[in-house]
């Protein structure tokens, strides 16, 4: 073979290489971004059923104290404020977790959590309030 296409196949040869090499970090870095897209969107399931659960705690308070007033609590088993103290508590758990979300959705999406828009409340507190 001639010299000159020699030298031609091997610079198609690097070219090509150059551009497989060029194509896979595109890929990897297309992976990488899917997988953090689908972490954020799987926190902000997480979010949303944290959320819902504090909703429904919140219901059951709601609606023991309205049993309590109008006399209608059961009076074997719980109390009533032990009942509103222990789902109060599991309010808290879910709160906290939600900040712990919220901190990690605020990191993958670069930013800081003193920057997130959420304000933490009382534990206690709705999730609404915190909007």
């Amino acid at each position: 073979m001639d010299s000159s296409v020699k030298r031609f196949l091997t610079e198609m040869a690097d070219r090509a290489s150059a551009m497989a090499e060029g194509a896979m970090d595109a890929v990897a870095g297309a992976g990488k971004v899917v997988g953090e897209k689908k972490d954020a969107a799987m926190l902000r399931l997480d979010l949303l059923r944290l959320r819902s659960e504090c909703e429904s705690r919140f219901s059951e308070i709601g609606r023991t104290f309205y049993l309590m007033n109008a006399g209608a609590w059961p009076k074997e088993g719980e109390t009533a404020e032990h009942r509103i103290e222990s789902l109060l508590g599991q309010v808290g758990e879910r709160e906290m977790q939600i900040s712990d979300i919220l901190r990690r959705l605020a990191e993958l999406s670069g930013k800081s959590a003193a920057a997130s828009p959420v304000r933490p409340g009382p534990p206690f507190a709705p999730p609404a309030a915190n909007r």
